[in-house]
């Protein structure tokens, strides 16, 4: 039971306690990729310590879970008269378990679907672009960019932004989207979404929904700034349309006006960071807050007894 406590304690304390404090930390506009790396290694930590509490209940002292299919077949006759207690808890866990692996399946797959409609539909209304290969053209004079995950040309370029981006702001705008593809944002906003779907009592997983969009639009940023400068970056997100991404998708202008002066503000004031320790730190935190309640769920499975 104290193990199952401590777990226990490691669920709230990354599920419940770190999204406040990740969520009011000034450092995380000014280092994003760090931010990211807080808040995967919070949701990643708070899941591990779930699993655990799994795994500790259902291979616990007269726990259902004990070796499943050997207490199907063999130990039945074994645990029959026991501590109804551990069965009941067994029972409760299982069903809670079995139903956020439910709603998080369905969302998830409910994205890659809508993500696989619009690009299907997108093959009705583009033309692949002559000078680049990851790129298709939509005829519309709205100026819009943005990217759905596909294995051929999954950038998507409106010809109002091609008629109004000079040159180097066309580069730093598929610097961008190139950059959310490569570091595939597109997974981790979907995975994030499902979580948060079937957790949403956890205030993490609800703020890491609406906080990692941004923090990710900022690492874009930065990485499309390097190639190509802070302030071609800014003018040429100015000069895009603000409209909603598709499901799954990463749109360059934003779907929100706080956002996009939020992220404006940040390539046109804030000089480039480049904290190397607290990236160290974070990276550092992040892997702690995932292997220590890996290690200890992994302790305590090797010392249970493996047969009945």
């Amino acid at each position: 039971m104290i193990l199952l406590g401590g777990l226990g304690l490691i669920v709230l304390a990354l599920g419940a306690g770190a999204g406040p404090l990740l969520r009011r930390g000034a450092w995380s506009h000014r280092l994003p990729r760090a931010a990211v790396f807080a808040w995967t290694g919070a949701l990643a930590g708070a899941i591990a310590a779930a699993v655990g509490m799994v795994a500790v209940v259902s291979t616990g002292h007269r726990g259902l879970g004990h070796r499943i299919a050997e207490w199907l077949v063999n130990c039945w006759h074994h645990h029959e008269g026991g501590d109804t207690r551990w069965y009941a808890l067994n029972a409760m866990v299982l069903g809670a378990t079995l139903t956020a692996v439910y709603v998080a399946a369905r969302r998830y797959r409910r994205t890659l679907l809508q993500r696989r409609r619009h690009h299907e539909a997108l093959q009705f209304v583009v033309r692949a672009s002559t000078e680049l290969d990851d790129v298709c053209v939509l005829d519309h004079p709205v100026p819009v960019a943005y990217c759905v995950p596909a294995r051929t040309r999954p950038i998507v370029v409106s010809s109002g932004a091609l008629d109004q981006l000079a040159d180097g702001e066309l580069r730093a705008v598929l610097a961008h989207e190139r950059a959310h593809l490569r570091h595939r944002h597109h997974v981790l906003l979907t995975v994030v979404d499902a979580l948060a779907a079937a957790l949403a009592w956890l205030p993490t997983f609800r703020d890491a929904r609406r906080h990692l969009p941004l923090l990710l639009e900022m690492t874009a940023d930065e990485i499309a700034a390097r190639r190509c400068g802070r302030q071609t970056v800014a003018t040429a997100l100015r000069k895009l349309a603000i409209s909603p991404s598709p499901a799954g998708g990463l749109a360059a202008g934003g779907s929100d006006h706080t956002q996009l002066d939020q992220r404006l503000a940040r390539l046109e004031t804030s000089p480039p960071a480049d904290d190397a320790q607290v990236r160290r730190l974070t990276r550092v935190t992040a892997a702690t807050s995932v292997a220590v309640p890996v290690l200890i769920c992994a302790a305590w499975i090797s010392a249970t007894p493996l047969l009945c």
